[in-house]
């Protein structure tokens, strides 16, 4: 079977000026993570042999710093060409292909939010002609000597549960986050809903179990599950969690595999908490209105919140208003109490945002759009 890694990398400033929100990206002044990844690639045979190529694909958080993260990323990977199979997909390549798609079709892969960045790796994994893309981050190493052996097993093997395993998720092997959080406890437990989903996963009693939580940063994609599903355009945070939960709507199933693990390595600069709670915000009250109209979509397989619990299901209920009001209010105490202005007036407009969002009852049928268009751009790999 043909296989590559891809591996998308963010880059900016975290300035106010971002055009995009990341989580963490790479300063245009710093050497960043990308090469880390490289070098611990580099240390495999399947990689060393070939056997496996390397796809980057490259993106800014600003239009006008494109070239300039596109030079860099160039001259990062440069040092790698001569030992791996190694290409960059950055805004040369994005040129081209928006020359060889329709309009309405480029925009699903024109890298504008986490979720078209990577239906971008989607579209980079299929026009190699690959049978499974192995996704990575570009802030992780591997662990396991046998990495990729272990990413291979188990695909397009039948599971017990009459299921065929399209689709892997594994875990990230890091310190579990500190709970003593007083804005998180009670309204906004995430991170502990989050563990608490993976700890019901790690049992021993089977390998592969159906999963609706999964993490980019360490999947194993199937051409199949590549061609037919894709992420959603309207979801920028949280899209790996929601892809998993798409491919279910669309008939396939995730299996965790508790066996794939990485080790992830975030950088200490991260985007201000405030900002990243805002696009949870959205995220949720769009992902909890997807899920319930998806009961009125024919085309789609039927899903109990039940399976999607303890994490993300815990915010897709109907107190999940309350849970945002209470959690910014909670959360601007916290930057009031280290005299951070900013922080506290942004909660509070985040706070707001239950009482003017308006509700999408047309959000599946939305998607299912989105997936039609999808499958006319990936239709002839």
């Amino acid at each position: 079977m043909k296989k590559c890694v891809i591996v998308p990398t963010y880059w900016g400033s975290i300035d106010g000026k971002e055009e995009i929100v990341f989580d963490h990206p790479t300063d245009l002044n710093s050497e960043g993570t990308l090469k880390r990844l490289l070098k611990n690639l580099s240390s495999f045979e399947e990689i060393k042999n070939r056997e496996i190529s390397v796809k980057i694909v490259g993106i800014s958080n600003r239009n006008d710093t494109n070239k300039k993260v596109e030079c860099i990323l160039e001259e990062q990977i440069k040092s790698f060409e001569d030992r791996i199979d190694i290409s960059l997909y950055s805004y040369s390549q994005l040129e081209s292909f928006r020359k060889e798609i329709y309009p309405d079709l480029f925009e699903l892969i024109n890298p504008m939010s986490y979720s078209q960045i990577r239906n971008l790796c989607l579209y980079v994994a299929l026009k190699n002609k690959v049978d499974i893309g192995i996704f990575l981050d570009d802030d992780e190493i591997l662990i396991d000597n046998d990495y990729f052996k272990i990413a291979e097993e188990g695909m397009f093997e039948n599971t017990a549960d009459n299921g065929t395993i399209l689709g892997k998720a594994g875990w990230y092997d890091q310190e579990k986050s500190d709970f003593e959080k007083f804005w998180e406890l009670k309204w906004w437990p995430k991170d502990e809903k989050m563990n608490e989903t993976f700890d019901r996963l790690m049992d021993k009693k089977s390998r592969f179990k159906p999963t609706l939580m999964g993490l980019g940063g360490n999947m194993v994609i199937s051409k199949v599950l590549m061609k037919n599903v894709c992420f959603d355009p309207k979801v920028n945070r949280g899209e790996d969690i929601d892809y998993v939960l798409n491919a279910r709507f669309k008939g396939y199933r995730f299996y965790f595999d508790p066996e794939l693990r990485i080790r992830h390595l975030p950088p200490d600069k991260e985007t201000p908490l405030w900002r990243k709670t805002r696009e949870d915000v959205y995220r949720f009250l769009y992902m909890r209105d997807k899920f319930e109209s998806h009961f009125s979509v024919d085309e789609f397989q039927k899903v109990s919140v039940k399976e999607l619990e303890p994490y993300p299901g815990i915010f897709l209920k109907e107190d999940l208003e309350e849970r945002i009001f209470q959690h910014n209010r909670a959360l601007s105490l916290k930057y009031l109490s280290e005299n951070d202005k900013r922080g506290f007036e942004e909660c509070m407009k985040s706070s707001e945002i239950p009482f003017y969002y308006i509700k999408n009852e047309n959000a599946a049928n939305d998607y299912l759009s989105v997936i039609k268009k999808w499958e006319r751009l990936t239709e002839n790999f």
